[in-house]
């Protein structure tokens, strides 16, 4: 037993994630250490320039000596964040296959809200800060424990190699060196940021394989289910709006509660999306189901150019989508301050919670019915929709 608590106390320790940081060109710098001062593009935060150092002034004063180590670690956070979402999944829809995610979506959400929620349970703090530097402050008051990031670093990536490999024929090997490389970049650069303690990645790693086992095939069965039941839309309302309802929340307000909100909207959304597909006929299911029948080609060049073009496209009718709800949302709360109602909670300076959860719900459920719904119908009405897509009922 000493010896785990000792394991769990040396993984634990912040001068681990430190040394990390420092390993690849992340100093502190003496506050005496002369720079020129520049103003700085984010956060309201002021960065200095010496040589070909990139300098912040934050919490704690520090140099980033090799700015590809930076970049790149910031582009891996990215890509287990909002924006990743925002990017991958749309582009499984439009331009891989929409069972496929449909399918990763069910383990994403189920994985997410298990992860989310054991956060605001155990309430372990992010690391100490210094002698970490942290590197970015989004989820700053978050709790650290387990890491998200490193959850979905393996959840996503080995999903839909699985899903695909039931579809199509592929080379293995090479799509479990893309999922190695995806899941090690996502989980290092929570390390580099100075977000999480290195037990909290190895838990999450952890964590997300032992779920992966059971949620994996229940996803496949579950997704082949939901597109054929009459009551799917009235389920996944009702199962979606409990599971927030049930959120365990901490003393200490933190947005995880928000963003597991945002994550269940939008897998309400995507599973509605396709189920009203399927009921209404565009989707079939006369798709041959086994692998051998289906290759993967690489795309030619007017492939690729339509992949960009339908893409592009789509990326844009979403930020249209957006701004509509945002407008619409807008309106709906001068009349409800006309009307006397208390909508604003001056401490957090935002929403008042129910308010906000139902605004991230209905905002994330109806932008993602219409990635799957509503944007391929445009796309094919311009003449650029994957054929493939109307045969991806299961």
């Amino acid at each position: 037993m000493d010896t785990v608590k000792e394991c769990v106390d040396y993984f634990k320790d912040p001068e681990l994630v430190a040394r990390f940081q420092r390993s690849f060109g992340v100093v502190r710098y003496s506050s005496s250490d002369n720079g020129v001062t520049v103003p700085s593009l984010d956060n309201g935060e002021s960065k200095t320039s010496n040589g070909n150092a990139l300098r912040k002034s934050n919490d704690v004063n520090h140099t980033i000596t090799n700015k590809f180590w930076y970049y790149l670690f910031l582009f891996g956070t990215y890509l287990g964040d909002e924006i990743g979402y925002a990017i991958v999944i749309p582009f499984l829809i439009w331009n891989i296959d929409s069972a496929v995610a449909r399918k990763m979506v069910l383990v994403w959400a189920a994985i997410m809200y298990i992860g989310q929620s054991i956060k605001d349970i155990v309430q372990w703090p992010r690391p100490e800060c210094p002698p970490v530097i942290r590197l970015q402050t989004k989820w700053s008051i978050e709790y650290g424990m387990p890491s998200t990031h490193a959850m979905i670093s393996i959840a996503l990536p080995f999903s839909v190699l699985y899903f695909i490999s039931n579809r199509y024929q592929i080379n293995f090997s090479i799509g479990i060196i893309v999922v190695f490389l995806w899941c090690m970049l996502i989980s290092l650069s929570r390390l580099y940021l100075g977000m999480h303690t290195v037990l909290d990645v190895i838990a999450g790693l952890v964590l997300a394989t032992i779920l992966l086992i059971p949620f994996v095939p229940l996803a496949d069965v579950l997704d082949r289910y939901l597109m054929y039941n009459e009551w799917t839309p009235l389920i996944l309302i009702v199962v979606t709006v409990c599971l927030v309802i049930i959120y365990p929340t901490s003393d200490q307000w933190t947005p995880t509660k928000g963003d597991t909100t945002i994550i269940l909207g939008t897998f309400a959304g995507i599973l509605t999306g396709g189920w009203l597909i399927v009921t209404l006929d565009i989707q079939d299911d006369y798709r041959v189901m086994n692998p051998m029948n289906n290759p993967i080609s690489w795309p030619s060049i007017y492939d690729l150019g339509l992949i960009v073009i339908r893409s592009g496209l789509g990326y844009c009718c979403i930020v249209l989508l957006f701004l509509i709800i945002k407008y619409t949302l807008c309106v709906v709360d001068k009349i409800l301050i006309k009307s006397g109602m208390r909508i604003f909670d001056d401490a957090l300076n935002r929403h008042i919670p129910l308010l906000d959860i139902t605004y991230k719900y209905l905002t994330f459920y109806l932008v993602s019915f219409n990635i799957i719904v509503l944007i391929p119908m445009l796309q094919k009405l311009l003449s650029m929709s994957r054929q493939s897509f109307y045969h991806e009922a299961k």
